[in-house]
């Protein structure tokens, strides 16, 4: 059960926006969207931080809810990601540690999938 890869779990439809945009627009789109966390991409799709549902908390409690700040003002730029061969043992670390979204990138640093503790929660639930 913890040889399982990532790419067994993760979601593939991705939410993402790009670099420079309105803290208001990607809250608009995590809204629609219903997700979690947004991942932020550079115009060539490589990933350049994420945005979680706790960084629009902070974002508007210190802001008017229809900032116009950028993104990059407020995202996290120290991703932790895996990569789609690393298992659900290899998950139990940054998870441990509070990580609750891990992007999914493949070698040239691009997103291919998310995987979240719901994600990790919901297949040791149908294993178990």
């Amino acid at each position: 059960m913890n040889d399982v890869p990532v790419d067994r779990l993760m979601s593939t439809e991705l939410t993402t926006i790009e670099r420079g945009a309105d803290a208001a627009d990607a809250a608009e789109q995590m809204r629609e969207t219903g997700v979690g966390s947004i991942l932020v991409v550079e115009p060539d799709g490589a990933l350049a931080g994420l945005i979680t549902a706790t960084d629009f908390v902070a974002l508007v409690r210190d802001n008017d809810p229809k900032d116009r700040t950028p993104v990059e003002a407020f995202m996290t730029t120290d991703v932790v990601t895996v990569g789609r061969g690393d298992t659900v043992a290899e998950l139990a670390e940054p998870t441990a540690h509070g990580y609750t979204h891990l992007p999914v990138t493949d070698d040239r640093g691009k997103p291919v999938g998310m995987v979240s503790t719901t994600d990790l929660t919901a297949y040791l639930s149908r294993v178990g």
